[in-house]
């Protein structure tokens, strides 16, 4: 992704928290602002930026109960076949208590389980694979008390290993479609960030960061 671009992402998602709280915005105005970013940066039409477009069938051994899922399709966030990009999304905020907690560790497996996602696209279809995030304070440096991830946001190498040691957890729940088909073609991953700058807006009331992370193959 071009610098240009990117600081043109940050500028627009700015402009949003100037006027509305990030407690009332969920995940789509963060893809929202991306897309408008693609559209203006890159000169492209509405229909060739995909929205949750199905993935490829490929990346993810379907549920063993055919009947009941024969419609599955997953889908993924966005792509665009024009500039061989796909992503997925993700916001992390506070809820509306203020003074109260959030399932940190469910948004990470949650980021764990899009990277793997993306890392398969990326393998069957050889698009380059992005996550995008937004988060506050509230999910800023959390580390899983193992230890065995750095603090939020780092850099993530998913091995099939990793996962093994993360589905003890009994809060991880991965999406098995994916992780069987990356323990089958024995493939690991690299998630490393490209961006990661501070996001000071009027409606900002805390710490926040939008963070992309590059999700190749080992």
């Amino acid at each position: 992704m071009e610098e240009i671009f990117l600081q043109s992402f940050k500028n627009l998602f700015i402009e949003r928290c100037n006027h509305i709280p990030l407690l009332d915005m969920g995940e789509d105005s963060v893809r929202y602002d991306f897309f408008t970013a693609l559209k203006t940066e890159y000169n492209l039409d509405n229909y060739e930026i995909k929205l949750e477009s199905a993935i490829n069938s490929q990346c993810f051994i379907p549920r063993a109960d055919v009947n009941a899922y024969r419609k599955e399709k997953p889908k993924m966030d966005l792509v665009v076949d024009t500039l061989n990009m796909c992503a997925e999304f993700g916001l992390f905020r506070q809820n509306s208590n203020e003074e109260g907690t959030i399932n940190k560790t469910d948004r990470l497996i949650k980021t764990l389980n899009d990277m793997i996602r993306l890392g398969l696209e990326s393998y069957f279809t050889h698009r380059k694979a992005y996550f995008i995030c937004v988060a506050d304070a509230k999910m800023l440096r959390h580390r899983l008390r193992s230890g065995i991830l750095g603090a939020f946001p780092s850099n993530y190498p998913i091995t099939p290993n990793l996962v093994a040691e993360l589905r003890q957890l009994r809060t991880a729940n991965f999406d098995l479609r994916f992780i069987e088909k990356m323990n089958e073609l024995n493939l690991s991953f690299d998630a490393t960030i490209i961006f990661n700058e501070p996001i000071v807006a009027d409606r900002i009331n805390m710490e926040t960061r939008l963070i992309i992370w590059n999700v190749t193959i080992c």
